[in-house]
């Protein structure tokens, strides 16, 4: 828990920093994901990415609910077509690697996601593009720590760099 607010302050300060655009109003006045990839022990990659319910829920069902209204956990279909062209994969090739939602849950005000290549995938040369909610904040900052074998990284994703695909 410490770790999460720790780059919730670092996202905070970076965004400031960036001289980020003004936000739209919301509940909450930081608009982040924060998003773990590591290699799992057959060769294929996870992604875990924890993002607020009430931002995803109304970027992938496009309605935001009323004040007060229970927000609800998008249906699983709509989230994989949502990630699917906001989580962008390729391999040293430039080859779109698959991502297969495996695991949805829901903790308070927030939600939980896993994501997974089918087949085990050399990582080496791998780019990542976080385009997750660029559709609905301005300023919306994505996180990601990457595992891979050795090697540990945090990329910075924001909507004024386009999401850029970076390296793994």
């Amino acid at each position: 828990m410490v770790a999460l607010r720790r780059m919730a302050l670092w996202a905070m300060l970076v965004t400031f920093g960036l001289g980020a655009l003004p936000p739209r109003a919301s509940a909450h006045p930081l608009h982040t994901t924060l998003t773990e990839l590591t290699t799992l022990p057959d060769g294929s990659l996870q992604i875990v990415m924890r993002l607020f319910l009430d931002d995803f829920s109304a970027a992938v069902t496009r309605r935001t609910p009323a004040a007060g209204a229970p927000i609800p956990m998008p249906p699983d279909s709509a989230t994989a077509r949502y990630l699917g062209g906001t989580v962008l994969l390729t391999d040293v090739a430039g080859h779109r690697v698959p991502l297969v939602v495996t695991g949805m849950r829901r903790t308070d005000d927030l939600v939980w996601i896993t994501l997974r290549t089918s087949t085990a995938r050399p990582a080496a040369g791998a780019r990542l593009s976080m385009r997750v909610l660029f559709d609905r904040w301005d300023d919306q900052v994505n996180i990601v720590q990457s595992n891979i074998g050795a090697r540990r990284q945090t990329l910075l994703f924001t909507r004024r760099d386009g999401g850029t695909a970076k390296s793994l």
